[in-house]
């Protein structure tokens, strides 16, 4: 199994724990939006764990609690999150408050989890999987976890399915250190079968994101200048202009969910 370079977890760790200061504020900028795109993001995500009705609830990659709280009200399974981030833990801890249905708040490595096989019926990667330098390392240790009959749950930005250049994820790249790679939803889908997950269902929303959103989300925190990401935008081509709707001060962006269920 191949796993994700320590010095690569290292940077990702410390973007967190630098960006912790501002991260809600951040998110709640960019997920708010006139199409709801946050409601519409947790209404998918929350549907699909109705389905678990017995176990416990893993999120993995659990962050300042933003998926987390809602998760918490709306499902009857007692929940536990893990962070690699210990700043992102405390906040979400703060967040959580008593809510008695909180198992507890892990620091730890999804590409270790430190529970035994089958230990969960539902487990969320929500916003992490492109972390990782080998997401299939880390869906093979979700699988591991993961109850038969038990239900994943995956959401990210994802590449848009025409993108054979992999047009975003060389962006990301470009502006921060902390990423490991995006990919298309097929490519996602292909992975959790693989992994033993059958895909039930798929949904990609798209949302608007600033240029400016981007250089405070990332680039600041990797003192990349503003340039980069303008000169980055300049060498587009027209089919990724298009397919990206690249403007002068906004560009479109692509969040996939997928909910599946463990193979019995």
């Amino acid at each position: 199994m191949i796993s994700t370079p320590v010095s690569h977890k290292k940077v990702v760790q410390q973007y967190y724990s630098k960006r912790a200061t501002d991260y809600d504020r951040q998110k709640a900028r960019t997920w708010k939006s006139e199409a709801g795109f946050e409601g519409e993001v947790l209404a998918e995500i929350i549907q699909a764990t109705h389905k678990a009705v017995a176990g416990f609830g893993l999120d993995a990659g659990v962050g300042s609690g933003r998926v987390f709280t809602p998760l918490i009200r709306e499902t009857k399974l007692p929940l536990i999150g893990l962070d690699l981030s210990r700043e992102m833990l405390n906040l979400a801890r703060k967040k959580m408050g008593s809510i008695s249905k909180i198992s507890d708040l892990l620091l730890g490595d999804i590409e270790f989890l430190p529970f035994r096989n089958g230990s969960f019926n539902l487990l969320l990667c929500i916003s992490t999987l492109h972390y990782f330098s080998s997401p299939y390392a880390a869906l093979m240790e979700f699988s591991r976890v993961l109850k038969k009959g038990g239900i994943f749950i995956y959401a990210d930005v994802t590449i848009h399915e025409m993108d054979t250049e992999g047009f975003m994820d060389k962006l990301e790249k470009a502006i921060s250190a902390a990423h490991g790679g995006y990919h298309r939803p097929s490519e996602v889908r292909s992975l959790m079968e693989k992994c033993g997950v059958g895909v039930a269902k798929i949904k990609t929303i798209l949302y608007r994101k600033s240029y400016e959103s981007l250089i405070e989300d990332k680039a600041k925190y990797f003192n990349i200048e503003p340039q980069t990401l303008q000169e980055f935008l300049r060498r587009a081509t027209r089919k990724q202009s298009a397919l990206y709707k690249i403007e002068e001060n906004t560009m479109t962006l692509f969040y996939t969910i997928i909910s599946g269920l463990k193979k019995e």
